[in-house]
């Protein structure tokens, strides 16, 4: 979900940042308005945070594809808090780090908000409602419901990207590119990520079910068993690491070979020894914050989320 710096024209860019930033400001009116109805709600949303942090940071590999990826996470998420709380952490979170790691850019900023935080969440709470209605509102309909939303995240780069770079490839002939790109490296993280989305919510339902919305209370999950899988199959890709991530192996890919090769991060400040120092702060802090706000939301306290 990271579009780096340079793939998209300079009007494509302008215009996705339009569209974004009053919906960032919508999110952020939302969230205010939830914390004065309930301010004990900010718990669940610094644990958000910092979750979607560290997922969307942490290269995930395929070592059969030799390549690596992020889960989204925002699906599951927007599910707990509603997808309008879950927009603005999106935006903050990759402006660190776009600035801080050189993951995804600043002039990509606006399109890839909207697509992790807005078109993933929105297609997960739809296909979730859907399937409720249907009568497959189980375990398997909430890891179907996630995992699609994680795919339609980088199905939504694909369109993207395909019209971005239409004055120069046929859009369809860059859409089916980079979906058969990502499609190995993706559709086995979309499996991960259904399995720890369920861990999650069932991990949130057994230690506090206050925090949990009515429409995930889902029986027949096995909250230990969730979890280890998710935590099991989470450490064991770590020793692929070293993998190219799609980002640059196909989405930058794909833009160098129609001519619009990605940039440097305008703003970048991850190189030099001040520049690591400022990220291991910011890891630093971000860690203390996570640390703090899940001890706070699963060991204790009594504040109920805003239904």
């Amino acid at each position: 979900m990271h579009l780096a710096e340079g793939v998209l024209p300079l009007c494509h860019a302008i215009g996705w940042s339009a569209l974004a930033a009053p919906t960032v400001l919508w999110s952020l009116r939302g969230e205010q308005q939830a914390r004065t109805d309930n301010p004990s709600s900010s718990v669940i949303m610094a644990g958000a945070t910092s979750l979607l942090f560290a997922g969307t940071l942490l290269p995930l590999p395929v070592p059969v594809v030799g390549a690596t990826s992020h889960i989204c996470l925002t699906p599951v998420l927007a599910l707990v808090v509603g997808v309008r709380r879950i927009v603005w952490p999106t935006f903050f979170v990759l402006l660190l780090q776009a600035i801080f790691f050189a993951h995804g850019g600043l002039t990509t900023l606006g399109i890839n908000t909207l697509t992790l935080g807005l078109l993933g969440p929105l297609t997960t709470v739809g296909l979730w409602a859907l399937l409720r209605r249907l009568g497959g509102g189980g375990v398997i309909g909430l890891a179907l419901a996630c995992g699609f939303g994680d795919l339609i995240v980088y199905v939504g780069d694909a369109v993207v990207l395909s019209a971005a770079l239409s004055d120069v490839t046929a859009p369809a002939t860059t859409f089916v590119a980079v979906l058969l790109g990502f499609a190995p490296v993706q559709l086995p993280l979309a499996v991960l990520e259904a399995v720890a989305s369920v861990g999650i919510v069932q991990l949130l339902a057994t230690r506090r079910p206050d925090l949990v919305p009515d429409s995930l209370r889902v029986s027949g999950l096995k909250p230990a068993r969730s979890a280890s899988v998710a935590a099991l199959l989470l450490v064991g890709s770590l020793s692929g690491c070293a993998y190219e991530g799609i980002d640059g192996s196909v989405f930058g890919a794909t833009a160098e070979e129609a001519g619009r090769p990605p940039i440097g991060s305008i703003i970048d400040l991850s190189q030099g020894e001040i520049g690591l120092a400022m990220s291991i702060v910011v890891l630093f802090g971000l860690g203390f914050i996570a640390g703090r706000a899940w001890e706070r939301a699963l060991g204790g306290g009594h504040g109920a989320l805003p239904r």
